[in-house]
């Protein structure tokens, strides 16, 4: 599903565009030149499917590196099949390489999840040693830097890609369209930090906004960020997503 010429997506599940497994957030290819990129895998429950869709968008391009937005099962379950599979470093916060590392599902919530009934049983966490640190990155015609955005969870990275149409953002689960935001009940989801981290967003004046679940806004990427900074202002929360 092509939403930029540069930017497919790959990955979609029921809280998206229904694409591949259900439990999947959005993961998308981002190309330039020779080079790509995917941010974010899936949960890893149809990872078969999603590398099939990535070959298909990739025509004939070499992926550079797997990018994480966070370590939640949703975006980060299928990384260790998919590295595996084209060859390619993952990137990460430090935070979220070391819960990977150690597989470790109690950490990232899936522990949890699967208990209450959010993810299946079969919905598994494959640890992936290796991992390397979130930072700037120049891949071939590919500029990329990591917005370091807590707040959803203490591990949150969000992805700014520089792409001939404008600035692309990859916000995971920090800030959705129409902005929505994804507050858990969970020890490091943070309101204030998260507040923060959305400003800090909005600040670099994004033309496209690339988020983990829901809609994506090819255009106009800061009517999204200045409704949920306005929520911010008001003493409010902005409208949640369940995610």
């Amino acid at each position: 599903m092509d939403l930029l010429p540069s930017c497919t997506l790959v990955a979609s599940g029921d809280l998206g565009f229904g694409l591949t497994d259900p439990y999947d957030a959005h993961a998308y290819l981002v190309t330039a030149g020779d080079a790509a990129v995917l941010v974010d895998t899936g949960c890893g429950r149809a990872t078969e499917r999603v590398a099939r869709r990535i070959e298909e968008a990739l025509r004939g391009r070499f992926l550079a590196a797997i990018l994480l937005t966070h370590g939640h099962v949703d975006h980060a379950g299928g990384a260790a099949e998919l590295a595996a599979h084209f060859g390619a470093p993952v990137h990460a916060h430090p935070v979220a390489a070391a819960r990977i590392a150690a597989g470790d599902e109690r950490a990232i919530g899936l522990e949890a999840g699967r208990r209450d009934g959010v993810y299946p049983a079969d919905t598994l966490l494959r640890p992936l040693p290796g991992i390397l640190p979130a930072g700037d990155l120049e891949l071939g015609d590919l500029r990329v830097d990591a917005v370091p955005s807590p707040g959803h969870s203490d591990d949150s990275v969000a992805w700014a890609i520089r792409l001939p149409s404008g600035l692309a953002l990859f916000t995971g689960d920090v800030v959705f369209a129409q902005g929505r935001v994804a507050i858990l009940d969970t020890a490091d989801t943070d309101a204030a930090a998260l507040a923060r981290s959305i400003r800090a967003l909005r600040a670099l004046e994004p033309d496209h906004l690339f988020p983990g679940h829901g809609a994506v806004a090819v255009t106009r990427a800061h009517v999204h960020l200045d409704a949920a900074v306005a929520a911010f202002d008001a003493g409010r929360r902005p409208q949640k997503l369940v995610a």
